[in-house]
């Protein structure tokens, strides 16, 4: 009975969904919950981890998985990513790939149309080792309460 009883168990641990309890950017791990269950802090997956990286951790409240292949929690992953009510998808173009940031910013491509768009409440800066070009086949519109050029 008690073999029976551990495959339940490990069954039962190989996914979970829940929503995402406290996150831990120094260590890049997060804990979800799933009802009364807490997970240990867990590594999160993430678009690119090698030679190229990306960041982008997993907000508190976020629905994700807890993915734990065998059934072990202490060998499980988070995996996010998973719409909900209270966070539902930013577009429903199948055209446009969207991000969208807590302070209203957003960055938007149409390849439909091959527009891109950025909006931010804030600053842009773009910093280069070389040169900066700027083309386009049509016109170019600089407006701003001051510019300045400088040769």
């Amino acid at each position: 009975m008690d073999r029976v009883t551990e495959l339940t168990r490990r069954l039962n641990n190989i996914i979970r969904i829940g929503t995402i309890a406290a996150v831990d950017p120094s260590h890049a791990r997060a804990r979800l919950r799933d009802g009364a269950l807490l997970s240990a802090w867990r590594p999160w997956l993430e678009l690119r981890a090698g030679t190229t990286r990306s960041w982008n951790p997993p907000t508190v409240g976020e629905q994700a998985l807890l993915l734990a292949p065998g059934g072990d929690p202490a060998d499980s992953i988070i995996l996010t990513g998973i719409y909900q009510d209270a966070h539902s998808a930013p577009s429903t173009s199948p055209a446009r790939t969207r991000t969208e940031y807590p302070d209203g910013a957003r960055v938007e491509y149409d390849h439909a149309h091959s527009v891109l768009h950025v909006q931010t409440p804030g600053d842009i800066t773009l910093h280069a080792g070389g040169d900066i070009t700027l083309q386009a086949s049509g016109n170019v519109t600089i407006s701003g309460q001051r510019v300045d050029l400088n040769p």
